[in-house]
Order: structure tokens, then C-alpha cells, then sequence
């Protein structure tokens, strides 16, 4: 086919057409003029059918970020047409082509249409092909047989553990154990999730092969192993004494049967006859009566005996059943099927099952052709921008819905930069595309790199041009790369020469080659890259290396202007040591890297166990141990000592499980990362990339927390991800630039595709990956495009695959080079086989080793050549050895004035806001300018509030385990009834009549606290409790009478307090409630900003309202301890009487707000103060009041600054 030159303004907007867009060839602008064209119904017998406007016109590419530019980029274009038609502004020559097609009274009409165009943008249809797929399965979902309802499912991870478990279940738990123990032995899978990462390649297949019933050959498998067994246990004595005798008598070759290592296999023999074990394959192997023929000297007799003959019998069997194909296409196929069958359940679907629903439903007979006229229609033309990385399902899609009579399908792509193969991208569909394709066009010119950088590419990949492959293995179908460069505004001199596009730096080293492994080729790369980085940075701050415009301006080379290109994270991780090395800053991007496969993805799963069960120990000490949290191992030590500072921990870790139950994981993390100052001691230490990562992950557990149960659900969700092993990531799971100041950038190749950077480094581009034989599974592509699978492949396979490897590399190479702007710099050095010596190297395995030498191996001599042929007389690629690698470091310009003195702030900042609470203003924890809700300060008030509930003690404790009054005491019991009674909150009335219930959670709680000889003292405490009356004068209301829409537990208040003054706040207290008795004072001072709490319980009962607070306080063991006056004596010695007074001021606003027709005097009960260890107390341990409303209001007014 004849490969035209695209003309923008003659394209054919009609059939079928290719559109072949090299690096740098202007593939958005020639996307936005073609689509100025379609508005305008541009072309006579070139247009498309009819005038379009933004809905009908189909975009698709392939990531979201792309779609936004691209919607950007054509509004803009859109609207400079419109102007340049109203004559407005100066257009470039395809506009005034354009224009040059109307006449000139037509112009305004036109801009009319463009301009309508730009303002419909919003309604555009460019979209990700995913995002299409979408829309048309619901727009259409009656023609396509789509639910309306179905939820996308952007994770199906979880999922597919949970198949792999049912599988597990289901087929290997049934298994006798010699048949489990060959099974998984076999086929090198002993988990549910090591059996998820083997079927890895089966699921990756587009259809799985037929395959023969797996458990019936196992069975099988096992007679035949128990016949070869029984041969040795019959007579084992003789059968391994024959073999003794026969080596120490040289009948055996030395060679082959050294004594230890017969002996070896001999003790695997007597493992298997008494213990079942199955010996290696090696000692099957071995001992065989064939082998040992085999092995037998000159003149010596093979030794004989129906054991070793039956080894080769066994042997024969276990290659006829050969289980592991049968067992993983067994497998893959249920967890297929399983997946399915759960999506469909759940409503869900995921982002394939769109592509494949859609392309089902086109092909579904007279219906599908239907569906395919009705898109046709809505989209008379389709553009597919990055058509390189489609695939099959893609493919078949649009082509069932074009029609050439109606439609026109352009498809742009470069089959070059083919790179994203491990996202299911083919390029063999591009090229049967590129064979369909009635027409075939190329764009011919680079408009990003300067000349010299085009011609060095040019003349790199020229080299491959005399291979039967070609450039890229693909021969004519990819040719390589003939560009010719438009040129740009600047060039770049360093030392005022102008730099050359390429230079290639030859490690020079002695033979043998194989003294270099490939930790010493990247570390002495990556110093001299580093090392020249430096050396440019510093000229620059010399103004020695700099961009020179056209006009005559210039500016100096900056860190922003250079891009290190790498494959990997080790590759990035050598490179930036050696920058960092040299005071040079970085920032890693990987379009493959997850950032659940970071360290920090484990440090936040050991914190959402901990804040999750902050009283397991072990998990609360562990995440005080990971290193977001900087804890010295001195201080994490020491804690083992300091109970006091450990029931700190715990109650800081309780208070961070509120939050993440009341306002969701993400304000958790916030206030847990605020506490340990962990983005100010990351920033400190330059972990930006380390707090990027902490971030995104936030972000994400919040997302994802939405459609799980739980906590535990968040963290079971985290654990897959952390341990998922698949190479698919999800766009949002990529690891974000951790930062955007003027930094070097370190940036994957993948990720780079589609940017440019003014200087590219490129020092492991030599690091080559080939596929060796193993045993398997490998699966590949062969050069026409068909797929195979083979769990044995042997070295014809191998070399086939590795064939395909190397292709993606070529691209990659392609991709790399084609970045810079102005120069690039690579890396070449020979690594040689660890195992055998010579000047022969491994370069051929690279791509830039196949472009020199066509895949032939590369002696150390002879590479200096190749290299000098590969240039020619191509001026801009210059060889030169590898240049020192310096240690000078990077000294940054001072691009500032010299300072003057700092102005002095005259004015006042009151620091006196904080949050406050009834514990803060009791104890204390008003520091001057702190808020008492932060730090330390806060829990530690929590703690000492329930330590003093110690120390108030009337009766002598008796030890019986009889009575719930002599529960232990302290805070953590405290906390332990506290949190009991909320969960009971949730059915009062049921577990009173539900004792069972009851004693179950109590077993479970106590049991995770080792109390379990409470467990039966606490079930009889709490149904008394629940049926005890607690409102003085009713005979009943006992919190089984409250109904369940009626009560409130845990209920949180805040609200603002102006300047009070806590020395008048405390003498109105005095004067109003339990007046006449003697009380501890409070702290004089002011406090300003809000007051917070929690209420136990705010219920309403018989149109009341009350405040239930629970006190756990222990005043003695017998019930008479809990009487009236010991019950006072505790209210005043803790200020309670502060507590429920805030508490009553804080339910008064509440129901002023919410009731219309409000009274205190009526709808107000009081505050109950509910002693839990006085249930048995003739007053049930009740202690009830009602402040005055004279009292409430007047604190209401104060509270408020009135």
C-alpha cells in the first residue's frame, strides 16, 4: 500500500484511514484541524456525509488525563478558528487554508459554527474507550440486553481472592493427603493466594483451552506412584545395597553417580518408603533402570532390579499425567466462572466486561446489526487517537459499527511507540488494522526535537534497517523512523557549542567481559550520569549552558529541563542516590510502579490494625514501631516499663478509632499524622516522595472505604492490594510526581510516552531482560500474532518469546530517544555471563545491541566498531568513552537579592483559641496558645480523669468474684463497661429478654481482655441492669423501656465559647448546683474557641428528655457504699456536677433547634449519673438532677459571651 503524506486539509473525512503519527509529529494538532473540518463540513468530496457538531463526533483514547487535554486543546482550536474567521488574529497556514475555502461573506456564518462548537465542548464526545463503552451499554441498553442498574466495579481483586479460596475449599480440602502433597507440590502452589499468582498467565489468555479432568489423573497419579513405591518397600535392603556395590565396584561412571550424591538419593528413596515423601525428580531420574544404563562404565554391569525399573515406568506415567496444564486451566476456568457469576450477584461489572459487553452484543445476529446502525448514526465519524495500544476486542468493535457508505473511522497511532503489551495492548491487531485500511498515511515532520536530535534517531535506527527484521523485527510493517525536523525556537550551548543530538558513552573496560555484571555497569553509569548532570547544572549557574531563542533571548539550563529515563524502580533508586549524592533533588514517576508496593502501604495497614484494636497489644506496638511515626527504639523500649505512657497510647489510639467510626478513615489519618507530625518531620527530612505516597494512599482507603462493611472490610481490602502480585495498575493506584518544583526528573520510559523533557539520560539503556528456558508458564506472541502457553518451553519456545521481548524493547528504545528536545545521552557498556569467561557480552540481548549487530553476539573489540558504523557520517551522534565520574556537587544559582533586615510586626495574635472539653477545664490542659485537644495533653486528662475514680474508696475490696462491684478497676475497665454498654444501646429491649445474646458478647469481649472469670458475674450485672428503673418517681423507665428511635448513644457536641472566664463559671456552678457542699476549684483563666464532648446516652422517655452518663467509679464493694451521700461526695469530688451542667446547656440547644414548640420546664427529664457497680443499691446507683432553667440559660448566655 502506498503511504501518503497527511495534508491536513485534503484528508479524506470519509472510510477508512490510517494515520501513522511519529514522536513529535504534531498528533493533537492534526486531531484538532481535522475535527475544525468536520464542524465545517469541510473538503466537497473529501468531507464527511453532513456538517457535525461535538456530540457526534467520536474522540477515544485511552486514559483519562489524555481525554481532558484533548477536550482543551480542540475548545482552544475551536475558538482561535472562530476568531481568525471574524478576522480577529493572525492563524497559522491551516487556518488560512481553510478560511480560503469559503468566500469571504461566508466567513462570519463560519465562525458562528466553530464558535457553537467551542461552547458545546462540554457535551463533546471524547471520552476513554472504557468510558464509551459505558455510555452505550446504557444509552442502549434495551438493544445491547444490558442491565440499567449495574454498578462499575474498578477492583475485581478482592474478588478474585475470594474465588481462589472457594476454590481451595471446595477441591483441595476434600483431597487425601498423598494426593494434596503431589498436587501442590507439583504444580508449586500451597496457598490460595500462591495459586491466584500461578494462574496469573491462564487468566491473562483470551480463551482458555480445553482440558482433561485434573483429580481423576491425580488419583491416577497416586496408583502409579504407590506400584513404583511398593517395588523399592518389598525389598529395599537389596535394592539399595545393589546400588552401593555397584558404585563402590566403578561399575557406576564417577561422573555421574559420585557417592554423595548417590547417597543422597538413596536417603530419598528411604524417605519415601517410610514416610510417603516422593523423592526429586532428579533421584526419580536418576535411579531409573535407563539412566542407570546410561550411567554405567565402560566394561562394567549395569546393576538390576525391578525397583529401578519400575522408576522409568513411573517416570513415563507422571509425564502421560501431566497434571499442571489440567489443574491450572481447571482452575483459571472456575475462577472465570466464579468471577462472573459473583459480578452478577452483586451488579456489578468491571472495566473489560464493558469492552467485551458491547462487543457481545454487536455481534449478536440481526440485533447486533441493529445496534451497530443506531451507534453508527450517533456517530457518523469515529477518531481513535493511540490506536497503537488497542486490541482485538477494540478493534472489533468499531469495526462492526463502521459503515463505509455512512461513516468514516480514522485511526491514528505510531506502531512504534506499541509499548503497554502488559495492559493488553496488541500490536498485531494495529498491523491487521493497517492491512484493512483503505488508506494509509504517515506525518512526516517532528516539530518537539531540534535537527541534530532527529537525525542521530534517524540514523540509530537506520542501523537496523539491514536486518531481515528490520528496525523494529517487523520488516516493511514498522519500518524505521525517516523524519524530517521543523526545527525549534532555541537551541541549547553549553560552553557556547552547540550540543549534539546524541552522544553514546562507551564503557571501556578489559577483557573478560564478564568482570562487569550488571550492578557495576548501573553503578558506574549512573555516577557519570549523575556526575554530568552536575557538571551542566553548574555551568548553567555560570550561565555557560543555556537556551538561545532565535530573537537573541536566552535563559539558563534548569533541573526541570532533564529527564533520566529508566525501566524500574532500581534502576530509579540508582540514579537518584548517585544525584542525591551530589545535592542534586529528583522525582521518581512510574506509570507502572503501584504505590501499594511501597513500604508506606504496610506502615498505614500496621496503623489501621492498631486504630481498629487499640487494645491488642501486639498490633498497637507495632504500628508505634513503623517509620512514618519516627519512634526512637529507646522510647518503644522504655514503653514496655511505663504503664502510664502505654495507657496513653491506647486511649490516643482509641480516640483515633472514633474518628475513623464518626467521620471516616481519611479525617483519622489527618488527625493521626497531625499528632505524630509526620508530614512536618517528612518535609524536614526530604521525604517528599514518602508523604506523596502516604496521601494517595489516604485518599484511596477513603474511596474505597464507601462500599466496604467496616473497618476490618478496609483492612482486609488493603491486605489484597499490598499482596496482589498481578502487573495490572489502576490509574489511580500510580504513584504521583511527589513534587513540581525545579527538580531532575526520573521518570519510567512507559511513563514518559506522550512528554518531552529538553535533555534525556538514558545511562542503563543497555540492561537487557531475555527470557531464559524454565519451566514455565510462558506465554507469548509469535510474529503472525497467535497466542501460545507452554508450562515447558523448550529452547525453539523460549527464543520465540524472547523474539517478542525484544521487539516491546526496540519500541521502548524508540520511545526513550524520541523524548529529547535537544539532546540525549546513553549508556553503553557490555556485561558479560557470569559463568563463562572470553570477551563475548550480552549487548546483543538488548535492543541497541540488536540494532548493532542484528542479535549476534558482541565481542569487547570488535564493539568500539559496530558503534563508528552505526554513526556513518551522521555528525550529530557522538561516541565517546565513558567520562570520569566526579564527585563536584551541584551548587545552585543564587537567584536572589541580597536581603535587607526583616520588617518587625508591631501588632498583637491572641493565641487563646483552642478546643476545649469538660476534662481539659477540670485538669488543667489550658497551656497558653495550646490546644488541649491536640498532643499529648488531651488523652493524658482522659487518663488521669479515669485514674482518680481509684482512689475514692469506702468499703474493703472482696475478691469472691460475686459481685460486678468488685470488677477490676482503672481505665481500662472503665473503658471496657463503657464500650458494652454502647453496643447494648443498639437493643436494650432485646437483650434483656435474650440472655444468650448477651452471655455470647460478653464471653467474646472478655475473652479478648483475658477476663473470663467475669464473664458470668458481668451477664447477671447487665440483665439486672437493663431492667433496673433508673428515673426517680416512675417505679419503671429502665433502659429496656426505651425505645430504639429514641435514644441517641455517644452523641458528640461542639459548640463555640467567647472569653468565659472560668473563675465566674465556676462560682455560678457553686451557687446553682448541689449548692451548700464544698468542692475542688477550678483553674483560673479564660478560655476561647469551642468546647466538645461526648454524651453516654440522650434518650427520651414518656416525652422527656434525659442525659444518661455512665460512671464506673468503684465506692466500695457492698451495695450500701452506693447511696446518696457517698454518690454526691464522688459527683463533687470529680466535678461532675460541671460535667452534667455542660451536658444539660449543650441538650438545651439541641432541642431548641429541633423541637418547635420547646419548654425546659416540660420536655427536659434531667441528668442521670448511672454508678454501674451499684446496680444491687436500693437506688440502683442512680444519681438524678435537674439544674434550674434559670441556671441553663444564664450559662447558655455566658457560654456564648453574652
Amino acid at each position: 500500500m502506498v503511504i501518503k503524506t497527511l495534508d491536513n486539509l485534503t484528508l479524506p473525512l470519509n472510510g477508512i484511514c490510517l494515520i501513522e503519527a511519529g514522536a513529535g509529529t504534531g498528533k493533537t494538532y492534526t486531531i484538532a484541524a481535522l475535527y475544525l473540518r468536520l464542524i465545517l463540513g469541510h473538503g466537497a468530496s473529501n468531507a464527511a456525509a453532513r456538517q457535525l457538531m461535538p456530540p457526534e463526533i467520536l474522540v477515544v483514547t485511552f486514559t483519562n488525563a489524555a481525554t481532558e487535554e484533548l477536550r482543551e486543546r480542540i475548545r482552544r482550536r475551536l475558538v482561535e478558528g472562530a476568531a481568525f474567521f471574524r478576522g480577529e488574529g493572525a492563524g497559522d497556514d491551516f487556518l488560512h487554508g481553510l478560511r480560503a475555502a469559503y468566500a469571504e461573506d461566508d466567513w462570519l456564518r463560519q465562525a458562528r459554527f466553530l464558535a457553537r462548537a467551542a461552547q458545546w465542548m462540554d457535551e463533546a464526545a471524547i471520552h476513554t474507550i472504557h468510558a464509551w463503552c459505558q455510555r452505550m451499554l446504557r444509552q442502549h441498553a434495551f438493544a445491547s440486553g444490558s442491565l440499567f442498574d449495574l454498578e462499575l466495579d474498578c477492583d475485581e481483586d478482592e474478588l478474585m481472592i475470594e474465588a481462589a479460596r472457594d476454590y481451595w475449599r471446595s477441591y483441595l480440602y476434600a483431597l487425601p493427603v498423598g494426593e494434596l502433597t503431589d498436587l501442590t507440590e507439583t504444580c508449586g502452589c500451597f496457598t490460595p493466594g500462591e495459586l491466584l499468582r500461578k494462574l496469573g498467565p491462564w487468566l491473562a489468555l483470551s480463551a482458555l483451552p480445553p482440558g482433561p479432568e485434573p483429580f481423576s489423573m491425580l488419583k491416577e497419579r497416586q496408583q502409579a506412584i504407590a506400584a513404583a513405591r511398593s517395588l523399592w518397600a518389598g525389598d529395599l535392603t537389596a535394592a539399595l545395597d545393589k546400588l552401593r556395590a555397584a558404585q563402590a565396584v566403578k561399575d557406576l561412571n564417577g561422573n555421574k553417580y559420585r557417592t554423595n550424591t548417590l547417597e543422597k538419593y538413596l536417603a530419598e528413596i528411604v524417605s519415601w518408603v517410610e514416610d510417603g515423601a516422593l523423592p526429586s525428580i532428579q533421584a526419580l531420574e536418576k535411579l531409573s533402570h535407563s539412566a542407570l544404563k546410561d550411567g554405567t562404565a565402560k566394561n562394567g554391569c549395569t546393576p538390576e532390579h525391578p525397583a529401578y525399573t519400575g522408576l522409568d515406568v513411573l517416570r513415563s506415567e507422571l509425564a502421560r499425567l501431566e497434571i499442571r496444564a489440567a489443574f491450572f486451566i481447571h482452575a483459571a476456568r472456575y475462577l472465570q466462572q466464579r468471577l462472573e457469576m459473583e459480578k452478577e450477584r452483586r451488579s456489578r461489572i468491571g472495566f473489560n466486561d464493558l469492552l467485551h459487553n458491547l462487543h457481545r452484543a454487536l455481534r449478536a445476529g440481526e440485533g447486533g446489526r441493529r445496534l451497530a446502525r443506531i451507534i453508527s448514526r450517533q456517530f457518523p465519524v469515529v477518531m481513535i487517537d493511540e490506536f497503537q495500544d488497542t486490541d482485538p476486542v477494540q478493534y472489533g468493535i468499531f469495526s462492526r459499527i463502521f459503515r463505509p457508505a455512512e461513516s468514516a473511522l480514522l485511526m491514528i497511532g505510531d506502531p512504534k511507540q506499541a509499548i503497554y503489551s502488559f495492559r493488553g495492548a496488541d500490536i498485531h491487531t494495529y498491523l491487521r488494522a493497517r492491512r484493512d485500511a483503505a488508506s494509509l498515511y504517515t506525518l512526516g515532520t517532528n516539530y518537539r526535537s531540534t535537527p541534530a536530535a532527529v537525525e542521530a534517531v534517524n540514523r540509530i535506527f537506520a542501523a537496523g534497517e539491514r536486518y531481515s527484521g528490520g528496525s523494529f523485527l517487523f520488516g516493511d510493517e514498522i519500518p524505521g523512523p525517516r523524519l524530517e525536523a521543523h526545527g525549534r525556537e532555541e537551541s541549547l550551548l553549553v560552553e557556547d557549542e552547540v550540543v549534539e543530538g546524541v552522544k553514546i558513552w562507551l564503557l571501556e573496560q578489559e577483557a573478560p567481559v564478564n568482570k562487569v555484571g550488571p550492578a557495576g555497569y548501573m553503578g558506574r553509569m549512573a555516577a557519570a550520569a549523575a556526575a554530568e548532570i552536575v557538571r551542566l547544572l553548574n555551568l548553567a549557574a555560570d550561565s555557560k549552558a543555556r537556551f538561545i531563542s532565535k530573537e537573541g533571548g536566552q535563559r539558563q539550563l534548569r533541573p526541570a529541563d532533564i529527564a533520566v529515563l529508566v525501566r524500574d524502580i532500581n534502576e530509579a533508586r540508582a540514579i537518584r542516590e548517585a544525584l542525591r549524592e551530589r545535592r542534586v533533588l529528583s522525582a521518581y514517576l512510574s506509570d507502572k510502579e503501584s504505590v501499594f508496593k511501597g513500604p508506606e502501604a504496610r506502615d498505614l495497614l500496621y496503623l489501621l490494625r492498631a486504630c481498629a484494636m487499640p487494645e491488642r497489644e501486639r498490633l498497637l506496638k507495632a504500628a508505634l514501631a513503623v517509620s512514618l511515626l519516627e519512634r526512637s527504639p529507646a522510647w518503644l523500649d522504655k514503653l514496655n516499663d511505663d504503664s502510664g505512657q502505654w495507657e496513653l497510647e491506647v486511649e490516643r489510639f482509641r480516640h483515633y478509632r472514633e474518628i475513623w467510626q464518626r467521620r471516616g478513615v481519611l479525617s483519622m489519618l489527618r488527625a493521626l499524622f497531625r499528632d505524630f507530625g509526620v508530614a512536618r518531620n517528612l518535609v524536614a527530612g526530604g521525604g517528599e516522595r514518602v508523604l506523596t505516597n502516604i496521601f494517595q494512599l489516604s485518599e484511596l482507603l477513603q474511596e474505597a472505604a464507601g462500599g466496604l462493611e467496616g473497618e476490618q472490610g478496609l483492612i482486609r481490602w488493603l491486605t489484597v492490594k499490598i499482596n496482589d502480585t498481578s502487573q495490572a495498575v489502576g490509574e489511580e493506584e500510580i504513584i504521583r510526581l511527589e513534587s513540581d518544583e525545579d527538580l531532575v526528573k526520573v521518570v519510567t520510559i512507559h511513563k514518559a510516552k506522550g512528554l518531552e523533557y529538553g535533555l534525556v539520560f538514558l545511562p542503563f539503556i543497555c540492561n537487557a531482560r531475555p527470557l531464559k528456558a524454565k519451566n514455565g508458564p510462558l506465554l507469548y506472541r509469535d510474529m503472525e500474532g497467535k497466542e501460545h502457553l507452554t508450562l515447558a518451553p523448550d529452547a525453539e519456545e523460549t527464543a520465540a518469546a524472547d523474539r517478542e521481548r525484544l521487539a516491546e524493547d526496540l519500541r521502548l528504545l524508540y520511545v526513550a530517544l524520541t523524548r529529547a528536545q535537544y539532546a540525549c545521552w546513553l549508556g553503553v557498556g557490555v556485561m558479560g555471563r557470569s559463568k563463562k569467561g572470553g570477551d563475548v557480552s550480552n549487548l546483543h540481548y538488548s535492543a541497541l545491541g540488536y540494532l548493532l549487530s542484528g542479535g549476534r553476539e558482541i565481542s569487547l573489540p570488535e564493539l568500539p566498531g559496530l558503534l563508528d558504523e552505526m554513526r556513518g557520517d551522521c555528525p550529530h551522534l557522538k561516541i565517546m568513552p565513558l567520562p570520569a565520574a566526579g564527585s563536584t556537587p551541584y551548587r545552585p544559582p543564587k537567584t536572589y537579592a541580597e536581603l535587607g533586615g526583616a520588617r518587625k510586626f508591631g501588632g498583637i495574635i491572641s493565641n487563646n483559641w483552642r478546643i476545649t472539653s469538660y476534662s481539659a477545664i477540670l485538669h488543667g490542659g489550658l497551656g497558653q496558645g495550646r490546644s488541649s485537644d491536640s498532643g499529648l495533653d488531651f488523652y493524658r486528662t482522659l487518663i488521669e480523669e479515669e485514674s482518680r475514680e481509684r482512689e475514692l474508696t469506702v468499703s474493703p475490696v472482696i475478691h469472691d468474684l460475686s459481685s460486678a462491684a468488685d470488677f477490676p478497676k482503672g481505665p481500662a475497665a472503665g473503658t471496657f463497661l463503657h464500650d458494652l454498654l454502647e453496643w447494648a444501646a443498639g437493643d436494650f429491649a432485646g437483650l434483656a429478654v435474650d440472655g444468650q445474646r448477651l452471655q455470647r458478647e460478653i464471653d467474646k469481649r472478655c475473652r479478648r481482655r483475658n477476663w473470663q472469670q467475669w464473664s458470668g458475674v458481668l451477664a447477671d450485672w447487665l440483665g439486672a441492669l437493663l431492667t433496673a428503673p433508673i428515673i426517680p418517681g416512675d417505679g419503671r423507665g429502665a433502659l429496656a423501656d426505651l425505645r430504639p428511635d429514641a435514644l441517641q448513644a455517644e452523641l458528640e457536641f461542639m459548640f463555640a465559647i467567647h472569653d468565659l472566664d472560668l473563675t465566674a463559671f465556676d462560682t455560678v456552678i457553686r451557687a446553682g448546683v448541689i449548692a451548700g457542699r464544698s468542692r475542688p476549684p477550678l483553674n483560673k483563666g479564660v478560655v476561647n474557641g469551642m468546647l466538645k464532648g461526648f454524651i453516654d446516652l440522650l434518650f427520651c422517655y414518656q416525652g422527656r428528655y434525659f442525659v444518661l452518663d455512665y460512671k464506673s467509679n468503684y465506692l466500695g464493694a457492698a451495695a450500701s457504699a452506693y447511696n446518696d451521700e457517698n454518690m454526691v461526695r464522688a459527683m463533687l469530688e470529680h466535678r461532675y456536677d460541671l460535667q452534667y451542667t455542660l451536658y444539660t446547656v449543650a441538650m438545651h440547644r439541641l432541642l431548641k433547634s429541633r423541637l418547635p414548640d420547646y419548654s425546659y420546664e416540660r420536655d427536659v427529664g434531667g441528668v442521670l449519673y448511672l454508678f454501674l457497680r451499684g446496680v444491687e443499691a436500693p437506688g440502683h446507683g442512680v444519681y438524678a438532677d435537674k439544674p434550674g432553667l434559670e441556671l441553663v440559660e444564664w450559662l447558655d448566655n455566658l457560654l456564648r459571651g453574652e
